[in-house]
């Protein structure tokens, strides 16, 4: 089985914004057919930070679908984001946007989330969550409250900041642990479990969830926005971050549709592995 996968896409900054909301789909689902037009899997995962809007990563989804077998997601920090009044009063929180998310992507034909959850197709098991990031030390936690986005935009309902993060790691960490006597082809994060010995930033205890390893072959995540492949404890990670466009030395203007590759490291466009 081929399996293709990206993540980070965050589309809407790759689009200059427009109340069209026609023109915005098109132009949604043309760069999604872009991302995908070197693929050859029957499946496709995406880890991760579609959109600060979730229309937009409902386009991704619909227009993806049509390619493949099955399409897995999770969620990233940016699918939590509620970056403007009218998101708070329509979501009420973030779980409430993300619960939105993942009620309207079971109408699409292929598509599965894996959000906590375990799904067998043609024999290979898929696992996935998010795994939220618990900061470690002082310095991860002066990042997280005065740096990370995420303290300002991503909010749950009762819980205060430093909580919601401690909630929500906690919720992914007893989930994984069920998983512990199952056999897993692919685990599909948002987040890494360690630090990618590729990265040439310092550990930072936001961007790394801290699990013990399971059995599986293979982990796809993100988060980092990294794209590199390793080994580690006999699990071989896949990471292929697509990023924001101001990360490439050469990008495409906006709405225009990047082409072939535009960064001496980084490539727009899906990557692929077999199991």
């Amino acid at each position: 089985m081929l399996i293709d996968y990206a993540s980070d896409l965050h589309f809407n900054h790759w689009m200059r914004w427009t109340e069209n909301q026609i023109k915005l789909e098109k132009r949604i689902r043309e760069l999604t057919n872009r991302l995908i037009e070197n693929g050859n899997g029957e499946v496709l995962v995406l880890a991760g930070d579609f959109s600060e809007y979730n229309s937009q990563a409902l386009w991704i989804l619909d227009e993806a679908a049509k390619s493949y077998e099955r399409v897995y997601w999770t969620f990233g920090n940016h699918d939590l984001y509620l970056i403007s009044r009218n998101q708070k009063k329509k979501y009420g929180d973030s779980m409430g946007r993300l619960d939105k998310l993942i009620t309207e992507s079971h109408g699409i034909k292929n598509v599965v989330p894996l959000i906590k959850n375990v799904d067998v197709y043609k024999g290979k098991t898929f696992a996935g969550d998010a795994m939220w990031y618990l900061p470690q030390i002082l310095k991860d936690w002066t990042f997280y409250r005065a740096v990370s986005n995420d303290s300002g935009y991503i909010s749950i309902n009762g819980y205060s900041k430093n909580d919601m993060t401690k909630k929500m790691h906690n919720d992914s960490i007893e989930w994984y642990q069920t998983l512990e006597d199952k056999d897993i082809d692919v685990f599909i994060s948002h987040v890494p479990p360690i630090h990618p010995p590729e990265s040439h930033e310092k550990p930072n205890g936001c961007y790394q969830t801290t699990v013990p390893f399971m059995n599986a072959k293979h982990w796809i995540c993100g988060h980092q926005h990294l794209q590199c492949e390793f080994e580690k404890a006999g699990t071989q990670f896949h990471m292929n971050a697509i990023g924001y466009r101001d990360h490439y030395s050469n990008p495409p203007a906006i709405n225009e549709i990047p082409r072939g590759k535009i960064d001496k490291t980084k490539s727009f466009g899906i990557k692929t592995f077999e199991i």
